[in-house]
């Protein structure tokens, strides 16, 4: 029997959470699906959207999240419902949900290590394996969760992103067996015989003037102090900027960068303190992990759609054409398309390469959380 490889997608604009179901339900079902996922707008009444959801799908393993945008078979969307489903012999997927306070008990690991037995006692010949994460925080515990999944797994490959909650950093929920959950993550393992790549976009380059954050409170990443100053007046003093500057187009705009094994990793700054009003007069609070001593360059923007093109031309060249491609994009290069008038240029270079994702508040790959970038898997054709 030929190897067969069936992926559906579809979305739904309206506003009716039972007719969105219904038109995501008619444009994604088949037989033997292996794994079926949704992203949602926080637009619609969650509560409605989770029963219609968990109705319509009844028998069917599905997964999803909400967004701050959605990436769709017809490009970047906003206020949609969107989804597909796999059915195949060459993937094969599970997933299990988890409480981030005790992703490491020992119960924990136990189950995920279950979850990793149920697809490798049916994988076949010449499959490999790597995990998907919807990592429903924003804090410190996203890394504890990474370091988990890195240990149970292997350092196999790892991708995901922060479900978001609209663009104004609302509450966010990732949803497992028929209910939207908060402060959980949906761990899927999936292996394949078709070739795939995880990696990463963004769109800076490194610049020679650096910084060290000497005042941190790493659990809430916060930065009281860099070089020495206040975090804010350091932050100043480094781009070369005045504090009448600071709006959330300006973080976005001029975030810091770690270097770790030659790559940037970007470590956007929030544009408020909006869910840590104890905070220090004069910090700053950051999206991802951050530590006393660490060192940042600051960096400037690169071309963002020659950016793009380029790197899913090389994909493309490297693993064939896309079969899909599983991403999640950052809120804040959302707004730097919105911003540059690139999101139709962007949306099509998506839609012709299978990109289906969402928008967040974070993004993985492997055991780093980064911020401003598309994390995200291309999943390329078999020869």
């Amino acid at each position: 029997m030929e190897d067969y490889f069936n992926l559906k997608t579809g979305v739904s604009e309206s506003r009716s959470e039972h007719i969105a179901v219904d038109e995501l339900y008619t444009a994604i079902y088949q037989d033997d699906i292996q794994f079926a996922v949704f992203f949602c707008s926080v637009d619609y009444d969650l509560p409605t959207l989770e029963r219609a959801l968990k109705d319509k799908f009844t028998g069917i393993k599905l997964i999803g999240c909400t967004t701050a945008g959605e990436l769709t078979p017809e490009g970047m969307m906003d206020g949609t419902l969107c989804g597909f489903s796999i059915s195949s012999d060459q993937f094969i997927a599970e997933s299990a949900i988890f409480d981030m306070q005790t992703i490491e008990s020992e119960a924990s690991v136990e189950r995920m290590g279950a979850l990793q037995q149920r697809v490798e006692s049916q994988v076949g010949e010449g499959f490999a394996a790597l995990s998907w994460l919807l990592i429903n925080s924003v804090d410190s515990k996203v890394e504890r969760v990474l370091g988990v999944v890195d240990r149970c797994f292997n350092s196999m490959p790892v991708v995901g992103g922060s479900p978001g909650g609209g663009d104004d950093f609302g509450a966010t929920y990732v949803y497992y067996d028929g209910v939207f959950q908060s402060d959980s993550v949906v761990v899927s393992y999936l292996s394949t015989s078709i070739p795939f790549e995880i990696f990463k976009i963004d769109d800076f380059d490194e610049l020679p003037r650096r910084v060290v954050l000497t005042e941190v409170d790493t659990a809430r990443r916060i930065v009281s102090g860099i070089d020495g100053m206040s975090a804010v007046d350091g932050y100043l003093a480094a781009i070369d900027a005045d504090e009448s500057e600071l709006t959330m187009e300006f973080f976005s705009a001029n975030p810091l960068a770690a270097k770790v094994g030659g790559d940037l990793y970007v470590r956007a700054i929030t544009p408020k303190l909006k869910h840590d009003e104890a905070a220090p007069e004069g910090s700053l609070q950051f999206f991802c992990a951050i530590e006393e001593g660490m060192v940042l360059s600051t960096v400037t923007s690169k071309e963002v759609v020659e950016n793009f093109r380029d790197t899913f031309a090389r994909l493309r060249a490297t693993y064939g054409a896309a079969s899909l491609v599983l991403a999640c994009d950052c809120l804040y290069r959302k707004f730097d398309y919105q911003r540059s008038g690139t999101v139709a240029d962007i949306s099509k270079i998506m839609m012709g390469h299978n990109v289906l994702g969402f928008n967040g508040y974070g993004e993985q790959k492997g055991v780093m959380s980064v911020n401003q970038t598309l994390s995200g898997v291309y999943f390329g054709s078999r020869d």
